[in-house]
């Protein structure tokens, strides 16, 4: 956690769970961080783990067995924290009252130009656990993680639109160039459904790349402040916060 960032409780359906029952959809989706494009990028986990404890990372590249190898390969996996509980879950799940899309429109880019890259859709959740031999200063005790296959706009809809939910957190990270719409760009339909979302919009931005871009100001206006910056292993990120969505004395830790 970084200074100025008041820590979090770890919430109790996180510590009473081992990831093998019934996803609580809800309680997962709210105030989480949802990444569009994640592949396996443990960065938020390392930097805003403590802020949120529920990640939803959401990637169309990956297939269902190398994702979920991933979660227990020892260089994939999150370090200093072990899988407790981890399984399939179905859209019945994510979606138990169902969904009803709302279509991009004409200047938001063609979703079939991707269609050549897209893996079969799955989700997968699992629940990590802190190693014994790590303190609270390293990082919470537990975190969950839902691992979603599919299309970082729809699936925004479909999970927080539809369960009544919203972020507190988004991250867009070294976005643009591989999607079939520009997630950077705030009146797009990723921008739109975040941003207009009827449950609630996200405190923060998780915004930065690799490369030589310094990412400074944010791609979203409307996050103008920002709390801290990370020089990442070939790039930046930076937190930033959307000064009307909670009163500054919020962010003091405690």
């Amino acid at each position: 956690m970084m200074p100025g960032i008041k820590r979090q409780e770890v919430p109790d359906w996180i510590l009473q769970t081992d990831g093998t029952e019934k996803v609580p959809i809800r309680d997962l989706l709210q105030g989480s961080l949802y990444y569009p494009a994640s592949g396996r990028d443990g960065d938020p986990v390392r930097y805003l783990g403590g802020l949120v404890h529920s990640f939803v990372y959401v990637d169309d590249s990956i297939e269902h067995d190398d994702m979920m190898k991933s979660l227990y390969d020892e260089r994939y996996k999150f370090k200093g924290y072990s899988l407790l509980g981890c399984r399939d879950v179905t859209k019945a799940d994510l979606t138990p009252n169902g969904w009803r899309p709302v279509p991009p429109g004409p200047g938001d880019g063609n979703p079939r130009n991707m269609g050549m890259f897209r893996k079969a859709p799955y989700a997968i959740w699992s629940i990590h656990e802190r190693n014994s031999d790590r303190d609270q200063e390293y990082g919470p005790k537990r975190f969950s993680l839902l691992n979603v296959c599919g299309d970082g706009a729809a699936s925004f809809q479909a999970l927080y639109h539809t369960n009544e939910c919203a972020p507190d957190v988004v991250a867009i990270i070294q976005s643009g160039g591989g999607n079939w719409t520009e997630f950077r760009d705030p009146s797009k339909v990723f921008g739109r459904d975040v941003l207009e979302n009827p449950n609630g919009t996200p405190r923060f931005l998780l915004y930065g790349g690799w490369g030589d871009g310094d990412y400074r100001p944010s791609c979203w206006p409307r996050y103008s402040e920002e709390i801290h910056h990370w020089s990442i292993a070939g790039g930046k990120l930076g937190l930033w916060w959307d000064p009307t969505s909670s009163p500054e004395a919020d962010l003091k830790r405690s």
